[in-house]
């Protein structure tokens, strides 16, 4: 029975060998091919959300952990001096604006005055000027006639009464003609000072060029107002999942006061910080094999990012301190695959690097 049993002795023993051979020769193989990291976390891009005015929290439109849309209103303002700011400058806008309107109807009347007188001047200097014809031919009639007269009265074939009717006649055409010509030289010069006057457009151009400046001012701070306005909401700038909320309706918050903590669920990554000594086996696009604590014995296939440039340790720029434990390692970043489990940032989960 002992002899029997030694029998199986050195069998069992080189069998027990071969498999520990074996199970070495597999670590052995997967250490070459492989690089393990059994403390990889989700991370991703949080971001936080402050006031950019200093106001009053009216009312909060969310909770902790709410999904969000982009451009999603958070939370709104006491916006009461705000509106008034608006309603002022809108109504002195109304008021510029009125203002110009005036301005340009009173220089149309003016236009359209100044260009009737200037139409009746033309007018009266062309009445003036045809009568002035007729009694040029007047005149012409008149002077022969006492011409005529007067070699009948060297003849004394008429009065001398009668030359004098007929002199008086001629003085009389004689000043008609006068008096026409220093009205159409009035008239004339009333011309040229109503074609003149209409110069003084540029005077209410200028007027309206002020107005129009004031009112683009007033555009301008407009903007600004309604701009504010709007600003004192807090709308999502991204697609999310409300992580904090540190506002609450009534609470007065300044610029630049932290109000809300969110972060995209669909733009998770791994960070894996491989030790230094392995890193030279990492490069970007190799396979990677995850499972999450949260969900063990489920694997999953990610693939490498991208590798750090610098070590842990010397993220802190000396201002911290770091687990030695972690000083020289590289952090790894990995893209998730698409998942139909939940996973959140900062869970846990061991990642096997294909390297070779």
């Amino acid at each position: 029975m002992a002899g029997s049993r030694r029998k199986w002795v050195k069998p069992a023993i080189y069998a027990g060998l071969a498999v520990l051979i074996g199970i070495a020769g597999v670590e052995t193989l997967h250490w070459w091919r492989h690089v393990d990291e059994p403390n990889a976390r989700v991370e991703a891009d949080f971001t936080l959300l402050s006031s950019s005015v200093n106001a009053t929290i009216g009312e909060v439109h969310v909770r902790r952990g709410d999904r969000v849309a982009k451009g999603a209103l958070l939370a709104s303002m006491v916006t009461a001096v705000a509106g008034l700011d608006v309603a002022t400058l809108e109504a002195e806008a109304a008021k510029e604006r009125a203002a110009r309107d005036l301005v340009e109807a009173e220089l149309a009347e003016y236009i359209r005055e100044t260009h009737d007188k200037i139409a009746t001047a033309k007018a009266e200097i062309s009445l003036q000027r045809r009568e002035h014809t007729a009694w040029e031919r007047r005149h012409t009639i008149a002077q022969s006639n006492v011409d005529r007269q007067k070699q009948l009265a060297s003849r004394r074939t008429i009065s001398k009464r009668q030359l004098d009717v007929a002199t008086d006649r001629l003085l009389d055409v004689t000043s008609k003609m006068h008096s026409l010509e220093t009205s159409i030289q009035t008239k004339l010069k009333q011309l040229l000072e109503l074609q003149s006057a209409l110069r003084k457009e540029a005077v209410f151009r200028t007027r309206i060029a002020a107005i129009d400046r004031a009112i683009d001012i007033i555009h301008v701070q407009l903007r600004q107002s309604r701009q504010r306005l709007g600003d004192m909401h807090i709308h999502a700038p991204i697609a999310g999942i409300i992580d904090e909320v540190y506002v609450s309706v009534g609470v007065y918050i300044e610029d630049g006061n932290r109000a809300f903590l969110l972060h995209d669920p669909d733009a998770l990554w791994l960070e894996a910080q491989i030790d230094e000594g392995e890193i030279r086996q990492v490069v970007a696009g190799q396979s990677v094999t995850i499972e999450f604590d949260a969900y063990p014995f489920e694997y999953y296939e990610g693939t490498v990012r991208s590798i750090g440039r610098a070590t842990l340790g010397s993220m802190t720029n000396g201002s911290g301190k770091v687990d030695p434990r972690l000083a020289q390692r590289i952090p790894v970043l990995i893209d998730l695959p698409k998942m139909d489990k939940t996973t959140w940032p900062g869970m846990r989960a061991s990642v096997n690097i294909t390297v070779r």
